[in-house]
C-alpha cells in the first residue's frame, strides 16, 4: 500500500512539474514574440495554435463551423457574437484563422500569461463600470480595425449560459460605427454545455451569418445598428 502511494505520489509531482515547465516555456514564447521582428500573423498563429492543440486535450470540445468563407473578403471588420461561456473565445479562435482581437473585461488583464498572450493579438481590456475608460477602449479598438485587424465584441456585455439570449447593448455597436467597418454576426451554440458535460465531448455549432457591409448601416442609428444585428443572431 505504501509503495503504491509514493508511486501516485510521485505521478502527481511529475505531473505538477511538467504543467509548471509548460506555462513557464509557453511565456517565454509570448515574450519572444513582442519583439517587433515578428508580425500580427505570427503572433496570432502561435495563440490559435496553443488554443487549436489544448481544447480538444483539455475541454474535449469540437467545432463545427459554416459560413467561415464569407469572412475572406472583409477588409475591416468588427465581430459581434452571443456569448454563453468563455468557450465562446476559444471557439473563435480554432475557427476563425483571420487574426483577431476581442474586447474584454479589466479582470483578465491581471492574469498570468492569458494578459500577456491577449496583447499579442491586439485584445483590450474595458472597464464596464467606467465610462471614460470604455470610450477610450473603443477608440483604440477602432483604431486597430482601421489598420486591418479584426476585433470581436460580445454585444450583450456579459455571458448568458442560458437560453434566450440576453438583450443587445446598443453602445458595443459604436466600435463598428467609429471604425466605418463592415458588421459580421456570428452565432454561437452550445458553447455553455462543455462545463456541464465534461469529460464528455461537446459538439459546439458557429455560423457566420452574412456579412453587414458598412454602406448597410452608414445612415442608421446606435439603435437601429443594433436591432439589425441583434435579429439575425438570434435568428
Amino acid at each position: 500500500m505504501t509503495n503504491v502511494l509514493m508511486c501516485l505520489l510521485g505521478l502527481v509531482l511529475v505531473l505538477v512539474v511538467a504543467i509548471i515547465l509548460l506555462v513557464l516555456g509557453l511565456n517565454v514564447r509570448v515574450q519572444q514574440l513582442r519583439n517587433e521582428k515578428y508580425s500580427d500573423a505570427d503572433r496570432f498563429k502561435f495563440v490559435s495554435w496553443v488554443i487549436s492543440w489544448a481544447s480538444p486535450l483539455i475541454f474535449n470540445m469540437r467545432v463545427e463551423a459554416s459560413g467561415i468563407e464569407k469572412l475572406e473578403a472583409v477588409e475591416t471588420g468588427v465581430i459581434y457574437a452571443n456569448h454563453q461561456s468563455n468557450m465562446d473565445i476559444v471557439t473563435l479562435l480554432k475557427a476563425v484563422n483571420k487574426p483577431h482581437g476581442y474586447i474584454s473585461k479589466k479582470e483578465l488583464d491581471h492574469i498570468f500569461l492569458l494578459s500577456d498572450a491577449m496583447r499579442l493579438i491586439h485584445c483590450e481590456f474595458m472597464d464596464r463600470n467606467d465610462v471614460r475608460q470604455s470610450v477610450k477602449v473603443i477608440s483604440s479598438a477602432a483604431k486597430t480595425v482601421k489598420e486591418g485587424h479584426l476585433m470581436v465584441i460580445f454585444p450583450e456585455g456579459t455571458r448568458e449560459v442560458n437560453a434566450p439570449m440576453g438583450t443587445f447593448k446598443a453602445g458595443s455597436f459604436k466600435l463598428a460605427q467609429k471604425a466605418k467597418a463592415d458588421i459580421i454576426p456570428i452565432t454561437i451554440e452550445n458553447s455553455h454545455e462543455v462545463a456541464k458535460r465534461w469529460p464528455r465531448k461537446t459538439v459546439i455549432k458557429m455560423h457566420v451569418h452574412d456579412v453587414v457591409k458598412y454602406s448597410e448601416y452608414e445612415a442608421l442609428s446606435t439603435n437601429e445598428i443594433c436591432e439589425k444585428v441583434e435579429t439575425i443572431i438570434k435568428g
